[in-house]
C-alpha cells in the first residue's frame, strides 16, 4: 500500500522543521574559541574547554532534553494507517 501525496509531504515539511529548528540552536550556541596556552589539557577539560581550544556548551543535560523533546514530537506525529 503506498504512502498518499499528503502524507509524504506532511513527513517532508516536519523533516524540514527539524533540520530548521537543529540549524537555529546552532547559531545560538556556537561554541566560542578560547586562548588560555597556559593551562594543561586536564584542567582545560575541567573547566568546559574541549581539545580544539572551543568553549562546549552542550551540556549533557541539555542534550537529552532536547533529544526527548525531539522523539516525543516524532512520535507524536505518527500517523496510524
Amino acid at each position: 500500500m503506498r504512502q498518499s501525496v499528503y502524507l509524504r509531504l506532511a513527513v517532508l515539511l516536519i523533516r524540514l522543521d527539524v533540520q530548521r529548528e537543529e540549524a537555529q540552536w546552532r547559531r545560538q550556541h556556537s561554541r566560542v574559541r578560547v586562548h588560555m596556552p597556559n593551562l594543561s589539557l586536564h584542567l582545560k577539560q575541567d573547566i568546559g574547554i574541549a581539545a580544539d581550544n572551543r568553549v562546549d556548551y552542550a551540556f549533557p543535560a541539555d542534550k537529552a532534553g532536547r533529544l526527548a523533546r525531539r522523539l516525543r514530537r516524532g512520535y507524536q506525529s505518527r500517523w496510524v494507517t
